[in-house]
């Protein structure tokens, strides 16, 4: 079977303003530029990329608008380096999952992607979420260890350990076209 590969970019399109933003901005911040360059060898191996991002419970608001407010705010500085481009897809979710209540599981299908890749924030709660409702799906599916961030290093190493312990590979960018997923 033909492997097809999506990065899912969780949650970078964000203004950061709630409790522990600060410390995840900053931790978002740093990964970015990882990320930007992964984004651009998926898409160059034909790959697709799709953003995953909270709609912070405003029912009225779309990903464009979205992106703007990011922009506007102290998030905007991390939405520089990973900017969705006009060819990238987008995803608005209402809780921790890309998949929970969203239509990533039918655009993935439409796509024919098999093989998904997890980045973004925080990786203790929505990139964890996601990367077990996509093993759940049968999809073959990675964490990029240094494309992920969280409010603090504890947070990450130890849900970094918990995906490993639950036989999700957790591999590093530069592993991410030739490694394997399962």
């Amino acid at each position: 079977m033909t492997v097809r590969t999506a990065l899912l970019i969780i949650d970078m399109v964000s203004p950061f303003d709630f409790p522990r933003g600060p410390a995840l901005r900053r931790a978002a911040l740093a990964i970015a530029p990882r990320l930007a360059g992964l984004k651009q060898r998926i898409k160059r191996a034909g790959g697709l990329c799709i953003y995953a991002n909270d709609n912070f419970a405003d029912w009225t608001s779309d990903f464009d608008a979205l992106v703007q407010l990011a922009r506007q705010s102290p998030g905007g500085e991390v939405l520089e380096a990973v900017m969705p481009e006009s060819d990238d897809l987008h995803v608005l979710k209402p809780r921790h999952s890309a998949f929970h209540q969203t239509a990533l599981e039918s655009v993935l299908g439409a796509e024919k992607i098999n093989r998904v890749l997890v980045s973004g924030v925080a990786t203790e709660s929505c990139v964890l979420a996601t990367a077990l409702d996509a093993r759940i799906r049968e999809l073959e599916v990675a964490v990029i260890s240094d494309c992920v961030a969280s409010s603090g290093a504890a947070r990450r190493t130890d849900t970094l350990s918990v995906l490993r312990y639950s036989e999700i590979p957790v591999i590093s960018a530069a592993r991410a076209l030739t490694a394997p997923a399962r």
